[in-house]
């Protein structure tokens, strides 16, 4: 009588599973949007990518995102300038010391330029302008005498910080690019 049971039990989960599985893959996709707990709508997701040829009109789905083109006229239209952005220089030298708001495709590790001005800022530290427009404030306390007509280095340190370092002296201050 088990053995019935168990035979009846396994060919009706033989018959079954394909009407189970016979959903659109908009469907399940669907499925696992509405799930709300993070982790398990990702292992929703993943499971429905492992196992895409189950579904209905995978095949008409996938053939349609091949045939689709962008529309180009949308990735060449001008980005409006977001709040707090600064423009990005057009000038290719111009440009050091804005790599986070730019793509690096040659670097430059070291720049030297003339000082145009200093100022001191109400905290004590220097802002520079320098002779290519570009203005660098002092981010740390070190003490360096700085003259307008000076030439000096600009490196760059480690995780995106720059030094700043006159030629014959063994000191440099640590400083940001504000323009």
């Amino acid at each position: 009588m088990k053995t019935q049971l168990l035979s009846i039990a396994t060919l009706l989960c033989a018959f079954s599973a394909p009407q189970v599985h016979a959903e659109s893959i908009g469907e399940a996709m669907e499925k696992c949007r509405n799930t709300d707990d993070s982790l398990k709508r990702l292992i929703c997701y993943d499971g429905v990518a492992k196992s895409l040829n189950q579904y209905e009109g995978v095949n008409e789905q996938v053939s349609q995102l091949k045939a689709y083109k962008p529309n180009n006229s949308a990735q060449t239209r001008p980005r409006p300038a977001q709040v707090g952005q600064q423009p990005v220089p057009s000038k290719p030298g111009n440009d050091f010391g804005l790599e986070h708001k730019r793509d690096l495709t040659k670097e430059t590790s070291e720049i030297t330029v003339t000082i145009n001005t200093v100022k001191k800022n109400p905290r004590d530290k220097y802002v520079l302008t320098f002779s290519d427009g570009s203005v660098w404030q002092q981010t740390d306390r070190t003490h360096l005498k700085l003259e307008e007509g000076q030439a000096v280095s600009v490196e760059r340190g480690l995780f995106g910080s720059f030094f700043l370092s006159v030629e014959g002296l063994n000191k440099r201050i640590k400083v940001k690019r504000v323009k």
